[in-house]
């Protein structure tokens, strides 16, 4: 048992009746290392019944109130009790929540997966806090009593040869291994587990080494000249094009483009993906205004009005979070749909979708002499590292050109 550092006590506060009742709320008086603080039980009664129940035998009314009294500070104790480092905020949102973390002697990861993905909600990160419930749902598809004390290195092998035999990527792996590397650092954070558990030290998550699948020059052109025969094929081959030339653009910010943020030749937006980050929150990225982007902006675009207007029509009639990231995902899947249509119509070698404008803009460039570190800042990545990824190896007939150009001494 830990140095006791902790005190629980249950308090009767006269100050906050209940308007005229002589009822009046019941709280604990929590103290953690002197720091002090109340948590509201949602309990009511008048002084007389809470000196009875705070004592012995009564009428089965008074025996209901202490039983209900005692449970409530018998989990604050042993939240207490089971938290390496409790402070208020840590302990008042354990104790807070319908979750028992502590209802074994492990420490369930749960209570912790589905905190963030409350707050996920509360923030309108709609695609996170739902690949935070794949993630548990997949972790506790393999172990569904998932406490963190049991994740070692021979545990998260143990998972990743499970996923492989299910079918799944490497990349999915990693997506899935990060979240749960995310949810123990928070689960240390928050005090809830001691860091001499953390089984990420030493562990390699890794990252994949597959090459993105890109468009190169001779496909871009076909691209270029296909004449479609439909709305469909017509607005999509157009949405590929403006992401692009919108320095290879993710669709989910296409989607939230405003008209406020053109800016005479330029465009001007952050990622949807980074605002939130610390590192490259109000980053922004500004694209010259090509004269074919105008042009689709006035084939598929809304109307110009107010500036906060979106330029695409993708999101015009979506008031919340959840509703706009749904039109998103039908958009973005419906033209993908038709993409991939037109790309064997073409025989091109790689499916055609979206993504891969912004995987052919990086290459594109590099492929053009252009630094990588201005690739970076094209893309909006915090670091050249994740632009690498981006970046597809050389093809073999560029390296041809360079073999025949060895020679070429005139």
């Amino acid at each position: 048992m830990k140095d006791k550092n902790y005190s629980v006590n249950v308090h009767w506060d006269k100050r906050f009746p209940k308007k005229g009742t002589q009822l009046c709320p019941i709280q604990l008086g929590v103290s953690i290392n002197a720091d002090q603080f109340k948590v509201g039980l949602r309990m009511y009664s008048t002084k007389e019944d809470f000196t009875k129940a705070m004592g012995r035998g009564g009428s089965l009314d008074i025996k209901e109130l202490r039983r209900q009294i005692n449970e409530y500070k018998d989990k604050a104790e042993k939240t207490l009790e089971r938290m390496p480092n409790p402070n208020k905020e840590t302990f008042t949102r354990l104790f807070r929540s319908e979750t028992d973390l502590f209802a074994s002697s492990k420490t369930d990861a749960t209570f912790l997966f589905e905190e963030y993905i409350s707050e996920c909600a509360k923030e309108d990160r709609i695609k996170t806090g739902k690949n935070m419930s794949c993630t548990m749902k997949s972790l506790k598809s393999y172990k569904p009593k998932l406490y963190l004390e049991d994740i070692t290195s021979t545990w998260l092998n143990g998972y990743r040869n499970f996923m492989f035999k299910e079918g799944n990527s490497a990349t999915t792996v990693q997506i899935y291994l990060r979240n749960l590397r995310t949810i123990f650092n928070r689960g240390i954070k928050g005090g809830f587990i001691s860091e001499k558990h953390y089984p990420f030290r030493n562990y390699t998550i890794g990252t994949s080494v597959k090459s993105k699948s890109v468009l190169y020059a001779p496909d871009l052109k076909k691209l270029w000249d296909f004449q479609g025969t439909t709305l469909r094929e017509k607005r999509s081959r157009d949405y590929f094009f403006f992401l692009f030339l919108a320095n290879g653009q993710n669709f989910k910010d296409f989607c939230y483009l405003k008209f406020k943020d053109l800016k005479g030749d330029t465009l001007s937006f952050v990622r949807e993906k980074t605002k939130r980050t610390n590192t490259v929150a109000d980053k922004q990225i500004i694209v010259y205004i090509h004269d074919e982007m105008r042009a689709i902006i006035e084939r598929w675009g809304n109307k110009p009005g107010n500036p906060d207007d979106y330029i695409f029509p993708v999101l015009n009639k979506c008031k919340t979070a959840i509703e706009k990231e749904n039109s998103r995902a039908t958009q973005q899947r419906m033209t993908n749909k038709t993409l991939n249509r037109i790309g064997k119509k073409l025989n091109f070698d790689v499916p055609l979708v979206l993504n891969l404008a912004r995987h052919s803009f990086a290459t594109h460039l590099k492929l053009s002499g252009t630094p990588t570190s201005f690739i970076t800042d094209a893309l909006g990545h915090s670091s050249s590292k994740t632009t690498e990824h981006y970046l597809k190896t050389i093809p073999d007939q560029k390296y041809k050109e360079i073999s025949d150009s060895l020679l070429s001494f005139n």
